[in-house]
């Protein structure tokens, strides 16, 4: 019995502290941080700036070709239809640059999971934010003004939490709340 505590609390611990060091490491590299300005082509070979992500919301799938699973395209396809008019969903094709030779890979893989969401290409624009992220697919949030906010999912439950967690920050309900605890509490 000794022995087995001896094991599990150091145990216990390492987990706890590799839990709370993810949590804390996703928040430090992304929260807050401003998305890069970029030109890029969606898969069709359409134009678009970093302006397309003014004044919305944006949920910003990344995703590769050759990743197995592209369940989580299915999944915001399907949240797509039931968003409100100021949030939206766009993707960014990690792996394919405008005129790649697996463009049409890649749409077949959009239009296959996620016929209605914008597919973005990368170029080195993005360097800054892919250089960040450990796996795909991975979506991170925007706000109206081009902050990271809110932390990484990688599944549609999570999307779904976080997007309650940034709606929520932003209500007149937390505001007030903020409020009163910077009045209540010293800093």
């Amino acid at each position: 019995m000794i022995a087995l505590r001896k094991i599990f609390f150091p145990i216990l611990i390492i987990l706890f502290l590799l839990v709370l060091d993810g949590f804390l490491l996703n928040d430090l590299q992304l929260e807050n941080e401003k998305f890069p300005t970029f030109q890029t082509v969606d898969l069709a070979g359409n134009k678009f700036t970093e302006k397309i992500f003014a004044d919305k919301i944006t949920i910003l799938c990344i995703w590769t070709t050759s990743q197995e699973n592209l369940e989580i395209l299915s999944d915001l396809n399907d949240l797509q239809k039931n968003l409100r008019a100021d949030i939206q969903i766009i993707c960014l094709v990690g792996d394919i640059r405008a005129g790649d030779e697996k463009i049409s890979l890649a749409k077949n893989i959009s239009e296959k999971f996620a016929p209605n969401i914008l597919q973005l290409t990368v170029n080195d624009d993005f360097y800054k934010i892919l250089s960040k992220i450990k796996t795909v697919p991975t979506t991170i949030f925007l706000d109206k003004n081009l902050n990271l906010v809110g932390q990484p999912a990688a599944n549609i439950n999570f999307i779904l939490r976080e997007l309650d967690y940034i709606l929520e920050k932003n209500s007149e309900k937390h505001v007030a709340l903020q409020t009163i605890q910077e009045f209540i509490f010293f800093k």
